[in-house]
């Protein structure tokens, strides 16, 4: 997909595609703003495809990640507790993923703002 952003009605139409789970995969973002100088428009064209395509799996993997070190320093033996270990390791992946699709809509929705107020 793509996304041209030349006024505020395409600035609303690139908020609407703003959601948590839903967000369309882009391709390529063109910003023709005036008031932006051509360095400006690149770079925020790039934040803006970073932040749409963004899957919250860095926040994730950092989340999995501490919750195994976190298990397996605490982790007394049992299988009982390697299933707990297990499912909490899991829950807290699932939670990274859901608080980095979170943290990328705040920042998308944020900088889309300022577009429009620098427009």
């Amino acid at each position: 997909m793509h996304i041209e952003i030349a006024d505020h009605a395409d600035l609303d139409r690139a908020e609407a595609l703003v959601s948590w789970l839903q967000r369309p995969h882009l391709d390529r973002v063109t910003i023709t703003l005036p008031g932006l100088a051509l360095t400006e428009r690149e770079r925020t064209a790039a934040t803006l495809r970073r932040l749409f395509n963004d899957c919250g799996c860095a926040w994730g993997l950092a989340a999995l990640t501490a919750a195994v070190v976190g298990s397996v320093l605490i982790w007394p033996g049992s299988g009982r507790s390697l299933a707990g270990a297990v499912l909490g390791c899991l829950g807290a992946a699932v939670a990274g993923k859901l608080l980095g699709l979170a943290s990328s809509r705040r920042r998308l929705l944020a900088l889309l703002r300022a577009l429009r107020s620098a427009a």
